[in-house]
C-alpha cells in the first residue's frame, strides 16, 4: 500500500505562509468595528494558530505507532557507500544506532538532502551513517 503524506519541507512551507497571513490578520484587528466580530476573529486565529503548530511537528508523531520508512546512506571507512532503508516507528536522530540485517549497527551522523526531478518534488532525505564502534 503508498501512503502519501505532506513532506516536512512542504510542511514548512504551508505554515511559514500561514503564519504570514495571522500576521497580516492580527494587524485589522484594532480597525474592527464591534467587539463581537473582533472576539470572533481572535478565536478564528487561535484555531489556525493551533493548525500551524500541528503542522510543524513531525508527522510520525500522529500516525499512532506506524512505523515510518526511512532511507539511510551508510559510508564505509575506504569511503565506498550503500543506500538502505529502514521501517521505525519514531523518527532517528544524529547519535542514534540503527541496526541493518548483513550490515550491523551504524551510527546517524547527519542528514542531507538530495534534489530530484522533476522539479518541485521534493528533495530525498537520507541519514548520513557511519559504522558503529
Amino acid at each position: 500500500m503508498m501512503r502519501l503524506g505532506v513532506g516536512g519541507e512542504l510542511a514548512g512551507r504551508n505554515t511559514d505562509a500561514l503564519e504570514q497571513a495571522l500576521s497580516l490578520s492580527r494587524l485589522t484587528l484594532p480597525d474592527l468595528g464591534s467587539d463581537d466580530e473582533r472576539q470572533r476573529r481572535i478565536d478564528a486565529l487561535a484555531h489556525i494558530e493551533g493548525y500551524m503548530e500541528l503542522l510543524r511537528e513531525p508527522t510520525a508523531q500522529y500516525m499512532l505507532g506506524e512505523p515510518v520508512r526511512y532511507s539511510f546512506k551508510l559510508v564505509f571507512p575506504d569511503g565506498r557507500w550503500a543506500i538502505d532503508e529502514k521501517q521505525l516507528v519514531g523518527r532517528p536522530h544524529a547519535g542514534d544506532v540503527v541496526e541493518f540485517e548483513n550490515f550491523g549497527g551504524w551510527r546517524i551522523e547527519s542528514e542531507q538532502r538530495v534534489g530530484v526531478k522533476p522539479a518541485g518534488k521534493a528533495p530525498r532525505e537520507f541519514f548520513v551513517c557511519a559504522p558503529a564502534a
